[in-house]
């Protein structure tokens, strides 16, 4: 399978979209592949894919075979464990990957009624031209692909993240959640805790307990994925009490205690931490 991730070069939508994500597959090969929570939104466009997901308290998988619809698209995110990918077919899929409350300066819709949607491309870009999936799937090249991405995301710029919310991400990004609770972060911004769970829920679609949970995850498999300590000091850090504590939610959001995953992930150009399988050929 032929991945390749390439970044927005207007400088505009580098506020909102992180990457978009291009994967390619033409043979029989069949292939798995596992990520883990993010903040980021995942916005999945496949061509003739049928898409299988099943999303509850035991699973986080997506199964992808061969489909008889053009397109199907699907937006992927708020995981509480990792998420595991099945490739059994050929695949043409595109991802745009959003920002943390990115998302909502393009469309007002709700983030549940998108969570459940095999339509989501259509719902936020409706009445749009009608033959725009055609034409970007069309195009070979991955970066035009993106160009036309770029241009169909920046005629649809519509709305404005919040003053409060673009503070309160700021100061989690400052601060790097070390000491950051929803109390503190409450009374940074001067709003209730029910004000603030509203804000982050209507304009992100999780709550900031749930936000600040991931963001220590992410900080915590970067700094091993680093380097920058070894799996048996961050325990120390990022407000955990314990190691037990500490390797208890990394397996719930990994699947693997810290020294594990060292041997099974990879990096994608500096930007996906994924686990890669490649099964045998039927």
């Amino acid at each position: 399978m032929k991945s390749i991730i390439i970044k927005p070069k207007n400088e505009l939508l580098k506020k909102y979209v992180q990457y978009f994500l291009f994967f390619k597959k033409t043979d029989s090969t069949i292939l798995n592949y596992t990520t883990f929570p993010n903040n980021n939104l995942c916005l999945s466009i496949y061509k003739q894919n049928k898409i299988d997901y099943l999303n509850h308290s035991k699973a986080n998988n997506c199964i992808i075979t061969q489909g008889n619809k053009n397109f199907v698209s699907r937006l992927y995110g708020f995981h509480k464990m990792p998420f595991q990918v099945d490739i059994n077919s050929c695949l043409d899929q595109v991802c745009i990957i959003f920002y943390p409350s990115a998302l909502r300066t393009f469309t007002n819709e709700s983030y549940t009624d998108l969570m459940n949607s095999d339509s989501v491309f259509e719902a936020i870009f409706s009445n749009k031209n009608a033959f725009l999936l055609e034409q970007i799937f069309e195009e070979d090249n991955f970066v035009k692909r993106s160009e036309k991405l770029e241009s169909l995301l920046l005629r649809n710029l519509k709305n404005e993240i919040p003053d409060k919310l673009k503070e309160g991400l700021h100061f989690i990004s400052k601060y790097n959640t070390e000491n950051i609770t929803v109390e503190t972060l409450s009374e940074k911004l001067k709003v209730s805790d029910s004000s603030l769970f509203r804000l982050f829920k209507n304009n992100l679609g999780q709550n900031p307990k749930s936000y600040l949970k991931t963001i220590r995850f992410r900080t915590i498999l970067d700094e091993i994925m680093n380097g920058q300590h070894s799996p048996t000091e961050v325990d120390y850090l990022n407000q955990y009490y314990d190691q037990a504590h500490f390797i208890n939610d990394f397996k719930t959001y990994t699947g693997y205690s810290p020294k594990k995953l060292i041997d099974q992930v990879s990096i994608q150009q500096n930007d996906l931490t994924w686990i890669y399988n490649k099964m045998n050929s039927e």
